[in-house]
């Protein structure tokens, strides 16, 4: 496989993973086309989300999971410092300036720049990134996502999920993109 197909598929993974924990349906109405990329590609995850989250309730249970009162958060400030943080604000200053040092931009009227999906939207925009820009990426990753991920994929686990498999599929990406070769 080339670099550019690779970097292509790692982005596509990257936001089929953001919208499934952001927007279910969308990915649902691709649902055909996602599971035979998951085919070729080996990401069995896909397919077991897909076998046991049902179309029409997958909605409902991300609600329950990750919004209004969730029982996982999907905010990476939540699991770093905690509940009540007066760090937060610097917290989300910080991930702002990661974000616009790579150029990505968000609305941070619509959502916080801690949640999983933005995260997995910056990290699929500059998946391109060569040289200076993919040690700022790195350092993002290492910073931002690895210190709290275990702790939310632990309670997406334990929860016993359809989410699990995607919660799985990302520590996988995240392993061979920035931890293979430690």
């Amino acid at each position: 496989m080339g670099q550019s197909l690779c970097v292509n598929i790692l982005r596509v993974v990257y936001v089929i993973s953001a919208r499934l924990f952001d927007n279910p349906k969308a990915v649902y109405s691709q649902r055909e086309e996602v599971l035979k990329l998951a085919e070729a590609l080996g990401l069995s995850e896909l397919r077991e989300f897909f076998q046991e989250a049902d179309e029409g309730s997958i909605e409902a249970h991300r609600v329950e999971m990750f919004e209004l009162a969730p029982r996982c958060p999907p905010y990476g400030g939540y699991y770093a410092l905690g509940e009540d943080s007066r760090e937060r604000g610097l917290y989300m200053h910080q991930i702002l300036t990661y974000y616009k040092a790579l150029g990505f931009t968000m609305d941070v009227r619509k959502e916080l720049p801690d949640y999983l999906p933005v995260m997995l939207e910056f990290l699929a925009a500059t998946s391109e990134a060569e040289g200076t820009t993919a040690q700022v990426r790195r350092d993002f990753y290492r910073r931002f996502i690895k210190p709290w991920y275990p702790k939310f994929k632990k309670c997406v686990e334990e929860s016993k999920s359809p989410y699990r498999h995607i919660v799985n599929l990302l520590q996988r990406l995240f392993n061979e993109e920035f931890e293979a070769g430690e």
